[in-house]
């Protein structure tokens, strides 16, 4: 990474991309310059599983939050949860409190013969964010367990998905107090199936319905799965209690079917898509089992197969679909994509879209943005273990801390910058990868 100090601002922010930014120039946080460089990955972080393996990009500073069966730490350490840490963290998103703007809770889903979802409320005043809460939820419902991914709701709530082959989707709310926090979702049909993550849609076609999707980490029924309520969004939002707006709802259930036309046997396929009746995938289909990772931006889709590791993008606006294979490095190596996450409130092109990894050897936090030439490249933010998957990758409200959990012992970490600044400030910096320099807009 260049080392020299840029002199105007233009050095920085244009495509000379020669010098880091000095203090009063360019790239400015609350603690000063910018020091955050992603896929620079210099810093050891000690304190979990396999103490200083665990490498995170320069810049960064963490912690680790919970273990598996054990009371949880709050209140800056002067107190303790009654219930333990649930096993298996997985999924997981940070879910604003219904009345205090300083306070958000952290929804954490236990893949374990239990299922159901951990809540870890926060106190935002502190520095760095502190634990003052944890209870757990919708544990062994009458249709499956192990809880794997998950997604939010356009107001607020976390739909929790069971990956246990008759599992379905349950709607849990932390901010309600009325004795039952959680209820089954018709997102997805009643049989049943190893349903992983979810993302919504608000329309731009002119119906006013939000779109909920979910994949489905499955070899055989594995075809993406769409609901669109019958109620507009007018009507959901009407609805006071928010568990009501989309639990029991009728609706349109479709699955996604897609054609190849284009680079049909390489990494990078392409062609069309359509929504058909049936979730069964036929003869001539472009196959994508094993989906898991799901999000939306502005108005596209992307979704992630682990065992091809592809990444593939939907225009939601029309029928095209494209893919490109989650290369890592410049060996042509590519990593095995689990859970999809960005920072929500920008739908530039020039984001980061963020990636938990399980597959082989290490198991890391990667991201896909523009370089200077206008082609996206992956890079990797933090470097994992290699002895269990990297999963629960999310963000703070105000997109100053990141989340990720270690799955085998729930171990969530807590991730910051040292500069100050959040994740999600649209800040240039300078981005070493497959060794060259390029430039990426941190959104």
């Amino acid at each position: 990474n260049p080392t020299q100090a840029c002199t105007v601002d233009s050095e920085c922010s244009g495509n000379g991309n020669k010098c880091r930014a000095p203090a009063g120039s360019c790239a400015q946080c609350p603690n000063g310059p910018a020091t955050y460089f992603p896929g620079d990955l210099t810093v050891t972080l000690g304190g979990g599983l396999a103490t200083n393996t665990l490498l995170a990009s320069t810049g960064l500073s963490g912690r680790v939050l919970t273990r598996e069966g054990q009371a949880v730490s709050l209140n800056q350490g002067t107190s303790f949860s009654t219930a333990g840490m649930h096993n298996n963290a997985d999924g997981a998103a940070t879910v604003l409190h219904g009345t205090d703007s300083s306070k958000y809770y952290l929804v954490s889903n236990s893949e374990s013969t239990s299922g159901g979802v951990g809540i870890l409320q926060f106190d935002a005043t502190k520095t760095p964010h502190d634990v003052i809460g944890y209870r757990r939820t919708a544990e062994n419902t009458a249709t499956g367990r192990r809880n794997c991914g998950g997604g939010r709701t356009p107001w607020g709530t976390w739909l929790t998905s069971e990956e246990s082959g008759t599992g379905s989707v349950y709607e849990v709310d932390p901010n309600d107090n009325t004795g039952t926090d959680y209820c089954r979702s018709p997102i997805v049909p009643p049989e049943g199936g190893n349903y992983e993550s979810n993302a919504y849609w608000e329309s731009t076609e002119g119906d006013n319905k939000y779109h909920f999707y979910t994949t489905n980490d499955s070899g055989s029924n594995y075809r993406l799965t769409r609901f669109i309520p019958d109620d507009t969004v007018t009507e959901m939002l009407a609805k006071p209690r928010k568990l009501d707006r989309l639990c029991g709802v009728n609706g349109t259930l479709e699955y996604l079917q897609l054609s190849c036309d284009t680079g049909c046997s390489g990494s990078s396929p392409s062609g069309t898509y359509a929504w058909s009746t049936s979730r069964t995938p036929v003869t001539g289909d472009q196959p994508y089992p094993s989906a898991e990772g799901i999000d939306v931006k502005a108005n596209d889709l992307y979704f992630v197969t682990k065992g091809q590791r592809r990444l593939y993008m939907l225009d939601l606006t029309g029928t095209i679909w494209t893919s490109t294979a989650t290369i890592e490095s410049s060996t042509g190596a590519t990593f095995s994509p689990d859970q999809v996450a960005r920072i929500t409130g920008s739908d530039s092109p020039d984001d980061l879209l963020y990636f938990a990894e399980d597959g082989s050897g290490n198991k890391d936090i990667h991201a896909r943005g523009l370089d200077d030439n206008g082609v996206y490249q992956f890079f990797t933010i933090i470097r994992g273990y290699n002895t269990t998957e990297t999963t629960g990758l999310t963000f703070s409200p105000d997109n100053k801390y990141m989340y990720f959990s270690h799955q085998s012992q729930s171990e969530i970490w807590q991730i910051w910058r040292n500069d100050g600044c959040t994740f999600g400030n649209g800040i240039y910096l300078d981005v070493n990868y497959h060794g060259v320099v390029s430039r990426y807009l941190r959104y």
